[in-house]
């Protein structure tokens, strides 16, 4: 019997990573078996209340998201946002806006860090689902006040946005987490002095995010990544993770899955019966 399900994204909790589905969530842990189905499918779209499935269930050529729901996205406008030319938006979006949020620093193990945002109820949370080698919350307030203060220091020299594939090139780095620590610390202290006056007051001393075991552990493996195509069985147990990678082992080996990958995929997680398994271990395939 299959279990086929539609991977909408991923995020972190109890400190492992779990698969956000279409109905539903999948912890990761322990021994984990499913196979990649054929086809990209549409993931929906926001609303304030949550994600709403794709109402054509559109199949794609290649990116997350038909046409229809890029333009339903009730968020769509938050990501080229700056805090300063906000457009019209509805009630609830306007109060999402609004929400107080926590601004940080993190270092993935590069010398430019990088800021971002977090509401306050996943303050933690959007932090370690991001996956860096360090990373500490520096400022809080009004949603677009802190807004305001990413730009701000995003033309100050720090970075708004990561790639996955610059995040699994840095898992091969050489920097330790104490030096992506003192980094992190560094750039928190020079913060006064980088932001605008009128948004100073929502500075406050760095507050440490601390990193799951999980991903502390992983920090000592070699990236070594998993093809997702068509047909993929993936089997393995979870020895590590970090941010979107799940490393899976077997008794051939550990490899690398980008669960970033996953989004808009079909997986089987019942991939027996008549599924046919490739030469049946991860670690026979490179």
């Amino acid at each position: 019997m299959s279990d086929e399900v539609l991977v909408v994204g991923h995020t972190w909790v109890d400190g492992g990573p779990v698969l956000r589905l279409e109905g539903g969530t999948w912890p990761l842990e322990g021994q984990v078996s499913f196979v990649v189905l054929a086809g990209r499918h549409c993931i929906g779209h926001g609303t304030p209340s949550g994600r709403a499935p794709c109402s054509e269930q559109a199949t794609l050529a290649t990116g997350t998201q038909c046409s229809t729901c890029q333009s339903r996205d009730a968020f769509r406008v938050c990501v080229i946002c700056d805090g300063h030319r906000c457009p019209r938006l509805s009630g609830p979006v306007e109060a999402f806006c609004r929400r107080e949020r926590v601004l940080y620093l993190a270092c993935f193990g590069a010398e430019r860090l990088k800021v971002g945002t977090a509401v306050i109820r996943r303050q933690s949370q959007r932090i370690v689902e991001q996956g860096p080698l360090a990373a500490s919350r520096v400022a809080r307030g009004d949603g677009r006040a802190i807004k305001q203060l990413e730009t701000a220091l995003s033309r100050q020299g720090f970075t708004e946005s990561m790639t996955r594939s610059r995040k699994l090139a840095l898992l091969d780095g050489s920097m330790e987490a104490t030096e992506a620590e003192a980094r992190v610390a560094a750039a928190a202290a020079e913060l006064p002095d980088l932001v605008p006056a009128e948004l100073r007051v929502l500075l406050h001393e760095p507050e440490v995010v601390a990193m799951p075991a999980l991903a502390v552990a992983a920090r000592s493996f070699r990236v070594n990544p998993l093809p997702l195509q068509d047909g993929r069985l993936v089997e393995g147990r979870v020895v590590g993770a970090v941010g979107h990678v799940v490393f899976l082992e077997d008794d051939a080996g550990r490899f690398a899955v980008d669960l970033g990958a996953l989004r808009g995929r079909r997986i089987d997680r019942e991939p027996g019966g008549s599924q046919k398994r490739p030469t049946v271990q991860l670690g026979l395939f490179g």
